[in-house]
């Protein structure tokens, strides 16, 4: 199965509106470069579209609305999008649109069940937890991996960050919780979440975490993520605007390379050589 992923475009309608977290943030060419980096991950075969929250960057129903009809217009593949601490301090970003949204996971579960792979979400409560009603479920016992989008990282990082010198967001009020019970599991698990704005992967025993830049700030990437559920396998390809991929330690928080394997063996996640052949889990069996 093969995911196109983006995170934290922090849409804005507002004029003359103006942030920065690792870089500042360009706003102005923000409707542009979604559509294109859309069109960019459909040219790459991706079978479906997740965003990994902070749609948009006040929680506002015009830059919410705004912001999903650029995806889903541009869009021919199922779309999934979770919600990020920018939009739901008000409550006003997302509800307006959850039939959308929610029609968007139905559709986006039903593909990664064909692949057999279960994909959930961590949805979030006004508290900075995990809601409750908007959680992972229970993998079908038919799926072999299982991938969970969620804004805020599950796998500790905030002892990286420091190491590099960036700043650190803050994290899921509940995490330890939520990354207890996925791993509890055994599963081949892998998490999907912006958030951190920084482009990197890290384990916890059974789950893979990958990190996704912002589209809203440089070098503006998005990621494709292959699950090759039968072999083991992730792959994490960085792309940009125009396909122009910007150099691992040409900015702070680009920890890791743009292009980067995963295979699951004993019960955990290790680095392989991208493009390393492997042999099928059930074949073995």
């Amino acid at each position: 199965m093969r995911l196109g992923v983006l995170a934290d475009l922090h849409w804005s309608a507002s004029p003359g509106v103006s942030a920065h977290w690792h870089a500042p943030y360009d706003f102005d060419g923000l409707a542009a470069r979604c559509a294109a980096t859309v069109d960019a991950l459909v040219a790459h075969g991706c079978d479906l579209l997740v965003v990994a929250g902070d749609l948009t960057h006040e929680g506002d129903q015009a830059s919410c609305t705004a912001a999903l009809d650029c995806v889903l217009s541009v869009s021919p593949i199922p779309v999934a999008v979770v919600e990020g601490n920018h939009d739901v301090p008000l409550d006003h970003a997302l509800v307006p649109r959850r039939t959308d949204v929610r029609d968007g996971w139905r559709r986006a579960e039903a593909v990664a069940d064909e692949h057999l792979v279960a994909l959930g979400a961590v949805g979030l409560g006004r508290d900075g937890g995990w809601a409750r009603d908007r959680g992972p479920g229970p993998a079908p016992g038919h799926c072999l991996a299982t991938v969970v989008v969620s804004h805020f990282p599950l796998v500790p990082h905030a002892e990286r960050l420091a190491d590099a010198g960036l700043p650190w967001p803050g994290e899921l009020a509940d995490r330890d919780l939520l990354l207890g019970q996925l791993a509890a599991t055994c599963t081949p698990t892998v998490v999907i979440s912006g958030h951190v704005h920084v482009r990197d992967a890290t384990r916890h025993g059974s789950v893979l975490q990958v990190y996704v830049p912002a589209l809203v700030e440089r070098p503006h990437e998005a990621a494709v993520v292959d699950v090759d559920p039968f072999g083991g396998v992730v792959r994490c390809t960085r792309i940009g605007s125009g396909d122009a991929v910007a150099r691992r330690g040409a900015e702070p928080w680009l920890l890791a390379p743009a292009d980067e394997q995963w295979a699951f063996a004993g019960r955990s996640w290790i680095r392989d050589e991208v493009g390393a052949a492997r042999r099928p889990v059930l074949a073995e069996a």
